[in-house]
């Protein structure tokens, strides 16, 4: 089965994103994915450039199958009314969801076709 782990977010809306950080002064995003996953096969998935920020969407293939527990800023965020909850989503699924941004999901799809 081909799936995604995405994080599906409730509050105000009901919307998917993919798992995110930020780098820190003096990091690259690549350096501090590398370091949060220990991962070395990163692929760009998509790149997204509006109102002076830059967003890199990176594929990694992994072989996990549980869900992950969400840590960090988001753990302490989250509530009943501000959800925040890792969540495998099959390829052939993706359509049904509302990804954040749009364009994702389809490079999604198409990259593991």
């Amino acid at each position: 089965m081909k799936a995604v782990l995405l994080i599906h977010r409730i509050n105000k809306r009901d919307y998917w994103v993919v798992p995110g950080g930020q780098a820190h002064k003096g990091e690259t995003a690549l350096r501090e994915l590398k370091e949060e996953l220990a991962a070395r096969d990163l692929t760009l998935l998509y790149q997204l450039d509006q109102d002076n920020e830059q967003q890199i969407f990176l594929k990694v293939t992994s072989k996990l199958i549980r869900t992950p527990l969400i840590q960090g800023e988001e753990r302490t965020r989250s509530s009943s009314t501000n959800v925040y909850r890792p969540e495998w989503v099959k390829l052939k699924d993706m359509a049904k969801i509302n990804l954040m941004p749009p364009q994702i999901a389809a490079r999604l799809v198409a990259d593991n076709a």
